[in-house]
Protein backbone atom coordinates (compact mmCIF):
# COMPACT_ATOMS: atom_id res chain seq x y z
CA UNK A 1 0.00 0.00 0.00
CA UNK A 2 2.90 1.96 0.65
CA UNK A 3 4.70 1.71 -1.87
CA UNK A 4 1.07 2.51 -4.68
CA UNK A 5 1.16 5.63 -2.36
CA UNK A 6 4.71 6.54 -3.09
CA UNK A 7 4.01 5.73 -6.72
CA UNK A 8 1.14 7.90 -6.77
CA UNK A 9 2.95 10.93 -5.25
CA UNK A 10 5.11 10.75 -8.17
CA UNK A 11 2.98 10.82 -10.76
CA UNK A 12 1.29 13.62 -8.99
CA UNK A 13 4.60 15.56 -9.12
CA UNK A 14 5.36 15.06 -12.35
CA UNK A 15 1.98 16.43 -13.60
CA UNK A 16 3.30 19.97 -13.19
CA UNK A 17 5.95 19.10 -16.20
CA UNK A 18 3.42 17.48 -18.43
CA UNK A 19 1.34 20.75 -18.06
CA UNK A 20 5.05 22.48 -18.71
CA UNK A 21 5.38 20.63 -21.90
CA UNK A 22 1.68 21.00 -22.61
CA UNK A 23 1.82 24.64 -22.51
CA UNK A 24 5.23 24.57 -24.59
CA UNK A 25 3.37 21.98 -27.43
CA UNK A 26 0.25 24.73 -27.22
CA UNK A 27 2.08 27.88 -27.68
CA UNK A 28 3.53 26.79 -30.23
CA UNK A 29 0.11 25.01 -32.02
CA UNK A 30 -1.26 28.20 -31.38
CA UNK A 31 1.07 30.53 -33.13
CA UNK A 32 0.63 28.49 -36.08
CA UNK A 33 -3.35 27.93 -36.10
CA UNK A 34 -3.24 32.38 -35.67
CA UNK A 35 -0.97 32.52 -38.70
CA UNK A 36 -2.84 29.89 -40.61
CA UNK A 37 -6.51 31.91 -39.63
CA UNK A 38 -5.08 35.26 -40.75
CA UNK A 39 -3.75 34.31 -44.05
CA UNK A 40 -7.07 32.19 -44.67
CA UNK A 41 -9.10 35.36 -43.83
CA UNK A 42 -7.29 37.14 -45.99
CA UNK A 43 -7.13 34.69 -49.35
CA UNK A 44 -9.65 35.39 -52.11
CA UNK A 45 -10.88 32.54 -53.90
CA UNK A 46 -9.98 29.34 -54.18
CA UNK A 47 -6.94 28.59 -51.60
CA UNK A 48 -4.97 25.09 -50.41
CA UNK A 49 -4.20 24.31 -47.16
CA UNK A 50 -0.95 22.04 -47.90
CA UNK A 51 0.21 25.50 -49.44
CA UNK A 52 -0.01 27.11 -46.68
CA UNK A 53 1.40 24.73 -44.09
CA UNK A 54 5.38 25.62 -45.69
CA UNK A 55 5.16 29.07 -45.05
CA UNK A 56 4.02 28.64 -42.02
CA UNK A 57 6.59 26.43 -40.92
CA UNK A 58 9.06 28.81 -41.86
CA UNK A 59 6.99 31.62 -40.09
CA UNK A 60 7.14 29.01 -36.92
CA UNK A 61 11.03 28.46 -37.51
CA UNK A 62 11.98 32.71 -38.30
CA UNK A 63 9.84 33.31 -34.93
CA UNK A 64 10.86 30.26 -32.61
CA UNK A 65 12.77 32.36 -30.05
CA UNK A 66 9.47 34.75 -29.67
CA UNK A 67 7.52 31.78 -29.31
CA UNK A 68 9.76 30.58 -26.33
CA UNK A 69 9.66 33.77 -24.18
CA UNK A 70 5.68 33.60 -25.25
CA UNK A 71 5.83 30.47 -23.52
CA UNK A 72 7.81 31.17 -20.80
CA UNK A 73 5.88 34.31 -19.96
CA UNK A 74 2.63 32.34 -20.29
CA UNK A 75 3.98 29.76 -17.77
CA UNK A 76 5.81 32.51 -15.30
CA UNK A 77 1.89 33.30 -14.88
CA UNK A 78 0.73 29.96 -14.32
CA UNK A 79 3.20 27.90 -11.71
CA UNK A 80 4.44 32.07 -10.41
CA UNK A 81 0.77 32.00 -8.89
CA UNK A 82 0.28 28.37 -8.47
CA UNK A 83 3.53 29.00 -6.84
CA UNK A 84 2.63 31.90 -4.43
CA UNK A 85 -0.68 30.96 -3.21
CA UNK A 86 0.46 27.57 -2.02
CA UNK A 87 3.90 27.81 -0.91
CA UNK A 88 5.14 31.24 -1.64
CA UNK A 89 3.69 33.27 1.23
CA UNK A 90 4.90 30.91 3.91
CA UNK A 91 8.15 31.85 5.95
CA UNK A 92 11.20 30.14 6.09
CA UNK A 93 11.60 28.23 8.83
CA UNK A 94 13.66 29.51 11.94
CA UNK A 95 17.36 29.01 11.55
CA UNK A 96 17.19 28.55 8.46
CA UNK A 97 20.95 29.22 6.47
CA UNK A 98 21.26 32.44 5.36
CA UNK A 99 24.09 32.94 2.74
CA UNK A 100 26.78 35.95 3.50
CA UNK A 101 28.07 38.14 0.01
CA UNK A 102 30.73 35.36 0.78
CA UNK A 103 28.60 31.97 -0.19
CA UNK A 104 26.76 33.99 -2.65
CA UNK A 105 30.35 34.65 -4.73
CA UNK A 106 31.18 31.25 -4.11
CA UNK A 107 27.89 30.30 -5.02
CA UNK A 108 28.05 32.08 -8.83
CA UNK A 109 31.54 30.79 -9.21
CA UNK A 110 30.04 27.12 -8.99
CA UNK A 111 27.50 28.39 -11.75
CA UNK A 112 30.45 29.43 -14.16
CA UNK A 113 32.21 26.39 -13.39
CA UNK A 114 28.93 24.17 -14.11
CA UNK A 115 28.42 25.55 -17.42
CA UNK A 116 32.16 25.32 -18.74
CA UNK A 117 32.31 21.58 -17.11
CA UNK A 118 28.82 20.86 -19.25
CA UNK A 119 30.56 22.83 -22.14
CA UNK A 120 33.63 20.90 -22.00
CA UNK A 121 31.87 17.45 -21.97
CA UNK A 122 29.36 18.18 -24.65
CA UNK A 123 32.41 19.38 -26.97
CA UNK A 124 34.40 16.51 -25.89
CA UNK A 125 31.27 13.88 -26.85
CA UNK A 126 30.60 16.30 -29.97
CA UNK A 127 34.40 15.33 -31.06
CA UNK A 128 34.53 11.90 -30.70
CA UNK A 129 30.32 11.49 -32.23
CA UNK A 130 29.23 14.46 -33.57
CA UNK A 131 25.89 12.56 -34.92
CA UNK A 132 24.86 12.03 -31.51
CA UNK A 133 24.89 16.05 -31.04
CA UNK A 134 23.58 16.74 -34.36
CA UNK A 135 19.71 17.29 -33.26
CA UNK A 136 20.27 19.19 -30.26
CA UNK A 137 22.76 21.91 -32.11
CA UNK A 138 19.93 22.49 -35.04
CA UNK A 139 17.37 22.59 -32.18
CA UNK A 140 19.71 24.81 -30.33
CA UNK A 141 19.90 27.25 -33.15
CA UNK A 142 16.42 26.52 -34.61
CA UNK A 143 15.21 28.38 -31.29
CA UNK A 144 17.80 30.99 -31.44
CA UNK A 145 18.91 30.16 -28.11
CA UNK A 146 22.70 29.96 -29.18
CA UNK A 147 22.45 33.55 -30.81
CA UNK A 148 23.60 36.40 -28.44
CA UNK A 149 20.90 38.67 -28.69
CA UNK A 150 19.00 40.91 -26.31
CA UNK A 151 15.72 38.97 -26.44
CA UNK A 152 17.39 35.63 -26.12
CA UNK A 153 19.41 37.00 -23.06
CA UNK A 154 16.29 37.86 -21.59
CA UNK A 155 14.80 34.58 -21.66
CA UNK A 156 17.91 32.42 -21.09
CA UNK A 157 18.95 34.64 -17.82
CA UNK A 158 15.69 35.95 -16.91
CA UNK A 159 12.49 34.45 -17.84
CA UNK A 160 14.20 30.65 -17.63
CA UNK A 161 15.20 30.86 -13.99
CA UNK A 162 12.31 32.49 -13.13
CA UNK A 163 9.96 30.10 -14.03
CA UNK A 164 12.03 26.78 -14.31
CA UNK A 165 12.67 27.47 -10.71
CA UNK A 166 8.86 28.29 -9.19
CA UNK A 167 8.27 25.12 -11.25
CA UNK A 168 10.45 22.76 -9.99
CA UNK A 169 12.24 23.77 -7.13
CA UNK A 170 9.43 25.82 -6.28
CA UNK A 171 6.12 23.40 -6.72
CA UNK A 172 7.83 20.03 -7.56
CA UNK A 173 10.02 19.42 -5.16
CA UNK A 174 7.50 19.91 -2.14
CA UNK A 175 5.12 17.59 -3.85
CA UNK A 176 7.87 14.93 -4.58
CA UNK A 177 8.36 15.45 -0.85
CA UNK A 178 5.74 12.95 -0.21
CA UNK A 179 7.12 10.08 -2.33
CA UNK A 180 10.12 9.97 0.65
CA UNK A 181 11.34 11.69 3.89
CA UNK A 182 14.80 11.31 2.56
CA UNK A 183 15.27 15.06 0.76
CA UNK A 184 17.82 13.22 -1.46
CA UNK A 185 14.41 11.31 -3.44
CA UNK A 186 12.75 14.67 -3.54
CA UNK A 187 16.07 15.78 -4.82
CA UNK A 188 15.84 13.66 -7.85
CA UNK A 189 13.27 13.45 -8.59
CA UNK A 190 12.90 17.72 -9.15
CA UNK A 191 16.01 17.44 -11.08
CA UNK A 192 14.20 14.11 -13.13
CA UNK A 193 11.30 16.71 -14.18
CA UNK A 194 13.57 19.67 -14.79
CA UNK A 195 15.41 17.45 -17.31
CA UNK A 196 11.99 16.49 -18.69
CA UNK A 197 10.69 19.87 -19.39
CA UNK A 198 13.59 21.04 -21.61
CA UNK A 199 12.00 18.28 -24.30
CA UNK A 200 15.26 16.75 -25.37
CA UNK A 201 17.17 13.80 -24.10
CA UNK A 202 20.54 16.14 -24.42
CA UNK A 203 19.20 18.64 -22.50
CA UNK A 204 17.38 16.52 -20.01
CA UNK A 205 20.52 14.86 -19.20
CA UNK A 206 22.63 17.84 -18.04
CA UNK A 207 19.60 19.64 -16.51
CA UNK A 208 19.43 16.47 -14.44
CA UNK A 209 22.48 17.17 -12.71
CA UNK A 210 21.99 21.01 -12.87
CA UNK A 211 18.60 20.36 -11.03
CA UNK A 212 20.65 18.25 -8.25
CA UNK A 213 23.21 21.11 -7.70
CA UNK A 214 20.10 23.78 -7.70
CA UNK A 215 17.75 21.46 -5.60
CA UNK A 216 20.85 21.44 -3.08
CA UNK A 217 20.89 25.09 -2.81
CA UNK A 218 17.18 25.13 -1.78
CA UNK A 219 17.54 22.62 0.45
CA UNK A 220 20.56 24.62 1.95
CA UNK A 221 18.98 27.57 1.91
CA UNK A 222 14.92 27.77 1.34
CA UNK A 223 15.64 30.46 -0.90
CA UNK A 224 14.17 30.29 -4.00
CA UNK A 225 15.42 33.78 -5.43
CA UNK A 226 19.14 32.06 -4.34
CA UNK A 227 18.43 29.80 -6.87
CA UNK A 228 17.10 31.76 -9.59
CA UNK A 229 20.09 33.88 -9.17
CA UNK A 230 22.45 30.31 -9.57
CA UNK A 231 20.52 29.20 -12.45
CA UNK A 232 20.53 32.45 -14.32
CA UNK A 233 24.66 33.04 -13.83
CA UNK A 234 24.57 29.13 -15.24
CA UNK A 235 23.07 30.66 -18.22
CA UNK A 236 24.38 33.68 -18.41
CA UNK A 237 27.78 31.72 -18.60
CA UNK A 238 27.14 29.57 -21.78
CA UNK A 239 27.45 33.19 -23.93
CA UNK A 240 31.22 33.40 -22.65
CA UNK A 241 32.04 29.73 -22.62
CA UNK A 242 33.52 29.82 -26.79
CA UNK A 243 35.24 33.03 -26.54
CA UNK A 244 36.71 31.23 -23.16
CA UNK A 245 38.21 28.45 -25.04
CA UNK A 246 39.31 30.90 -28.08
CA UNK A 247 42.15 31.62 -25.29
CA UNK A 248 43.71 28.57 -25.64
CA UNK A 249 46.00 27.59 -28.75
CA UNK A 250 44.47 25.99 -31.54
CA UNK A 251 45.30 22.21 -32.31
CA UNK A 252 45.35 21.27 -28.64
CA UNK A 253 41.44 20.58 -28.61
CA UNK A 254 41.56 17.54 -26.60
CA UNK A 255 44.10 18.46 -23.68
CA UNK A 256 42.36 21.67 -23.64
CA UNK A 257 38.53 20.27 -23.23
CA UNK A 258 40.31 17.23 -20.60
CA UNK A 259 41.95 19.82 -18.59
CA UNK A 260 38.78 22.32 -17.93
CA UNK A 261 36.44 19.33 -17.14
CA UNK A 262 39.06 18.34 -14.55
CA UNK A 263 40.08 21.74 -13.32
CA UNK A 264 36.10 22.56 -12.85
CA UNK A 265 35.62 19.60 -11.64
CA UNK A 266 37.87 20.04 -8.82
CA UNK A 267 36.49 23.31 -8.36
CA UNK A 268 32.86 22.67 -7.94
CA UNK A 269 33.94 19.76 -5.20
CA UNK A 270 35.59 22.86 -3.85
CA UNK A 271 32.73 25.34 -3.90
CA UNK A 272 30.40 22.50 -2.55
CA UNK A 273 32.91 21.96 0.59
CA UNK A 274 32.89 25.89 1.47
CA UNK A 275 29.50 26.21 0.97
CA UNK A 276 28.90 23.10 3.40
CA UNK A 277 26.43 20.68 3.90
CA UNK A 278 22.71 21.38 3.85
CA UNK A 279 21.89 21.32 7.42
CA UNK A 280 19.01 18.63 8.92
CA UNK A 281 16.21 20.32 10.64
CA UNK A 282 12.79 19.32 11.83
CA UNK A 283 10.58 21.55 9.94
CA UNK A 284 7.70 19.73 8.38
CA UNK A 285 8.08 20.40 4.30
CA UNK A 286 4.85 19.29 2.41
CA UNK A 287 4.16 17.05 5.60
CA UNK A 288 6.79 15.44 5.65
CA UNK A 289 10.63 15.56 6.78
CA UNK A 290 12.45 15.30 4.26
CA UNK A 291 15.92 16.32 5.76
CA UNK A 292 16.47 12.97 7.06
Amino acid sequence: MKILKKIGWFIVAMLPALLSLILQIGCGVGVIVIYLLKNILSQEGVFYFDDMMVPAYNFYIDNAIYIVVLYQIVALLIFGCWYYFAYGRKKRPAGTEKPTVQKLAVIAGLGICIQVFLSGILSFIYMLNPGLLENYMELMETAGITEFTVVALVAAVILAPIGEELLCRGIILRIAGKVSKRFWVANCIQAFAFGVVHGNWVQGIYAFFIGLVLGYIYGKYRNIWICMFLHGVINFASNFVDYYYELFPEGYEVPVLIFNIVITLILMIVCFKVLGKRKSSQTVFSGVNPYE
